[in-house]
């Protein structure tokens, strides 16, 4: 089975990035979506069923900006520093030394089941990662591969919530 994130060791730090592998079946998903919502939208358009036609156009739209989103956002690492700072890019999601563990939560959105990783700051808050390739997993058992290394970058444990 291929690792849907890569992981690389850096002299200041780790470096998450999501696989060649992912990133591609989410982009190419995304445009087949796209193309098939655009081009069922211009037979409605066509039809008598032009309300339903640009909804649909509307929903082409929409998933066409997802696959432009994965496309652009494919390189851009989530990155541990030594001292223990979290970002994603540029954007620094926590400061060195803040992250107590690593938390796999059911997720906000999507399907009963699914989970997504989080950093569990000193204070209690939480912090999710803004990435779509770091967002969500089927379950916990495929949170887990990416939340232990996460923890071992920052040096901390993972814990679930249910």
């Amino acid at each position: 089975m291929l690792a849907p994130i890569v992981v690389k060791r850096r002299d200041d730090g780790w470096e998450f990035v999501p696989s060649t592998t992912l990133a591609s079946l989410m982009i190419g998903g995304f445009v087949a979506g796209s193309a098939l919502y655009l081009y069922l939208s211009t037979y409605f358009i066509r039809s008598a069923n032009t309300l339903f036609g640009v909804t649909l156009l509307l929903a082409g739209v929409l998933i066409a900006a997802m696959a432009i989103r994965a496309w652009r956002t494919r390189n851009t690492p989530l990155n541990v520093k030594n001292g223990g700072r979290v970002s994603y890019g540029e954007q620094e999601l926590c400061a060195a030394g803040t992250v107590r563990s690593v938390r796999i939560v059911p997720s906000f959105g999507g399907e009963v089941g699914d989970c997504e990783v989080r950093l569990e700051l000193a204070d209690g808050s939480q912090v999710a990662i803004p990435s779509q390739y770091f967002a969500g997993f089927k379950s916990s058992e495929h949170a887990k591969p990416f939340a232990k290394e996460f923890a071992k970058a920052l040096g901390v444990q993972v814990s679930e919530s249910h």
